[in-house]
C-alpha cells in the first residue's frame, strides 16, 4: 500500500490498537471481522490437500488458514517476496482446471476489467472448484490509482453468471451500523490537516478513543437492528464451478 493519507492513518491506528487482544480488536473493526470469519469458515470446508490460489494476495494474511491445503499466491507485484508467481489476474499462467479453490479478498475493485478476471478465475478452477471472494460496496478511495469499482449484489451476480458460474451465494458484510462503524473508523478527514501540528495532535488524542474504539465497538453490537442490510460495507461470495 502506498504511503498516502490512508496508509499513514492505518499504520498509526494499528500500532495503537494492537495493544488490545485480537478478539476485542475485531469488534472495533467490522470489515476485518467479517472477512476473517468468512475466510476461516470457507477454508475449513476445503478438503485436506486441496490446491488453492490466493489471487491478489499482497502480504498473504490468510495463509495460516490454509495450512491443510497446498497454498499458492500471486499478485501483480511482489514487494513482500511472498508470491509463488507474479501476473495480471486477467492472464494467470496456469492451465485450465488447475485449482480446487481460489481466494480473492478485497481485490476485484482494484482491477480495471473485473469481468476478465472472473472469467480467468473460472477457467483455472477445477470442476466443482470454489471461488472465495470478498469485495466492498462502500469504502473510501484507496490504493490510488488502482481503485476502479465498487460492487452491488446485482453487479456481482452479473459477473459470476457471465463467467459461467451457476451455483453461488452472495451475502452482505453486515448492515448499516457496521457500515457506520467502518466509515467512522477509517475516515481520513483529520489526516488532511496533519500539517497544522498545533491542531492535529491535540485533536488526534481527543478523537482516537472515540473513532477507533468506543463508537465502532458500540455500532458493532447494534448491527442486528438492520434486517435489510442494503447499507452494507460489501459482500462475501462463495461460488462453485
Amino acid at each position: 500500500m502506498k504511503k498516502d493519507i490512508v496508509t499513514g492513518r492505518y499504520t498509526f491506528v494499528q500500532k495503537m490498537i494492537n495493544i488490545f487482544p485480537k478478539s476485542l480488536r475485531l469488534r472495533t473493526n467490522p470489515r476485518r471481522y467479517a472477512i476473517e470469519k468468512f475466510v476461516k469458515e470457507s477454508s475449513s470446508n476445503l478438503r485436506a490437500g486441496s490446491l488453492i490460489l490466493d489471487a491478489g494476495a499482497g502480504p498473504c494474511p490468510y495463509r495460516h488458514m490454509f495450512e491443510h491445503c497446498r497454498y499458492e499466491s500471486t499478485d501483480f507485484t511482489n514487494p513482500y517476496g511472498l508470491m509463488d508467481f507474479v501476473c495480471s489476474l486477467d492472464k494467470i499462467p496456469r492451465k485450465s482446471q488447475t485449482y480446487d479453490a481460489i481466494l480473492c479478498t478485497e481485490v476485484i475493485e482494484h482491477v480495471e476489467y473485473p469481468q476478465k478476471v472472473i472469467n480467468e478465475i473460472y477457467r483455472i478452477l477445477k470442476k466443482e472448484g470454489k471461488l472465495i471472494l470478498t469485495c466492498p460496496q462502500e469504502w473510501m478511495m484507496h490504493q490510488k490509482p488502482y481503485n476502479f469499482y465498487y460492487f452491488t449484489y446485482f453487479g456481482l451476480k452479473s459477473l459470476l453468471k457471465n463467467s459461467g458460474f451457476k451455483e453461488f451465494e452472495i451475502k452482505q458484510k453486515g448492515g448499516y451500523f457496521w457500515f457506520l462503524a467502518d466509515a467512522i473508523k477509517f475516515n481520513s478527514i483529520l489526516e488532511q490537516y496533519k500539517r497544522y501540528k498545533f491542531l492535529y495532535y491535540p485533536l488526534r488524542i481527543i478523537e482516537f478513543p472515540f473513532t477507533q474504539i468506543i463508537i465502532p465497538f458500540i455500532f458493532f453490537h447494534l448491527d442486528w437492528i438492520d434486517k435489510q442490510k442494503d447499507w452494507t460495507m460489501g459482500y462475501k461470495v462463495l461460488a462453485k464451478k
